[in-house]
């Protein structure tokens, strides 16, 4: 094992598979993504970008146009008024999730004794959970929470992607031994879903923010982050290890075990996470979900 990477797995050889594999997001994805982060992004410089992608901005217009978000107002008509209407929150939420929607489908899934919905279920689960947290506490930006809890484990498709069946046998043996995928994975030195994430995203060119949740979210010891100086990364890392631990601890979705580990205790001194603060989050973010859930039917029905 060198920098936590097994040197058994070829990741090198597996990279090779991946680009005839990926999963693909929009070009503007990761431009527009960063641009959100600033509520001080002239709106025309988003409406700009937006008109790039026409697929996009239909997305964006559908959910904009909707009951729940127009009311009684007049049908909304083009991009800018969608920005005005939704608020900038929304709108990262609407790109975001339906652009790494496309991501998580998985050829012949149905022949599958693992159901990549679940998998989808969980990652949304884990970017509210992780969203909802950030507000909560204020350590980190809530959409930058979002956007990494949404990715989180991409890694998990790629070995969907290259071998299902394998991928599959992981998950069953993590279920009969009630314990972790990633433990499955580094003790059968199969092809590790935080490394292979961190392939993915680089090949997709993500920023470095959501790389480095990617490849270092199982482990709680920034010491051992060996990618990671930044202790603001560090930071988001832990707020989507709690968000993870949640979704996981709530059910929401199944991400390819059942184990019932508890929370890292170095992460939850790091971010000063008591038992009470951590019913009072499980609580918040239940609300958050019910609030979500409508939102979210209305971005599955505008993906096409």
């Amino acid at each position: 094992m060198v920098g936590g990477v097994d040197e058994k797995v070829n990741y090198a050889f597996l990279k090779d598979q991946l680009k005839d594999n990926l999963p693909t997001l929009p070009a503007i994805f990761d431009d527009l993504s960063c641009m959100l982060k600033d509520p001080n992004s002239p709106t025309h410089s988003i409406q700009d970008i937006m008109k790039s992608d026409q697929t996009l901005s239909m997305k964006v217009l559908r959910v904009a146009n909707s009951v729940q978000y127009r009311g009684e107002r007049e049908r909304v008509t083009d991009v800018g008024e969608a920005i005005a209407t939704l608020g900038f929150d929304k709108i990262h939420m609407v790109i975001l999730t339906s652009s790494v929607f496309k991501a998580f489908k998985v050829e012949n899934a149905k022949n599958l004794n693992y159901d990549p919905a679940e998998l989808w279920k969980h990652s949304l689960g884990t970017a509210v959970a992780s969203s909802t947290i950030s507000e909560l506490t204020q350590l980190v930006p809530r959409q930058r929470a979002y956007s990494c809890g949404l990715v989180h484990d991409i890694g998990k498709v790629a070995r969907l992607q290259l071998h299902p069946n394998e991928f599959c046998q992981d998950v069953g043996e993590a279920l009969y031994d009630e314990t972790t995928l990633i433990e499955i994975e580094r003790k059968k030195s199969s092809p590790s879903h935080d490394v292979l994430g961190q392939i993915v995203c680089q090949e997709w060119g993500l920023n470095r923010d959501v790389e480095s949740v990617i490849r270092w979210h199982h482990e709680g010891n920034p010491e051992n982050r060996e990618t990671v100086a930044d202790p603001e990364i560090n930071t988001l890392i832990d707020v989507v290890m709690v968000g993870n631990w949640l979704a996981h601890s709530m059910n929401f979705g199944f991400s390819g075990h059942r184990s019932g580990k508890l929370l890292c205790n170095e992460v939850r001194d790091r971010l000063s996470i008591d038992d009470e603060q951590l019913d009072f989050f499980k609580e918040e973010t239940r609300e958050s979900f019910k609030d979500f859930k409508n939102f979210l039917k209305l971005i599955e029905r505008s993906v096409v």
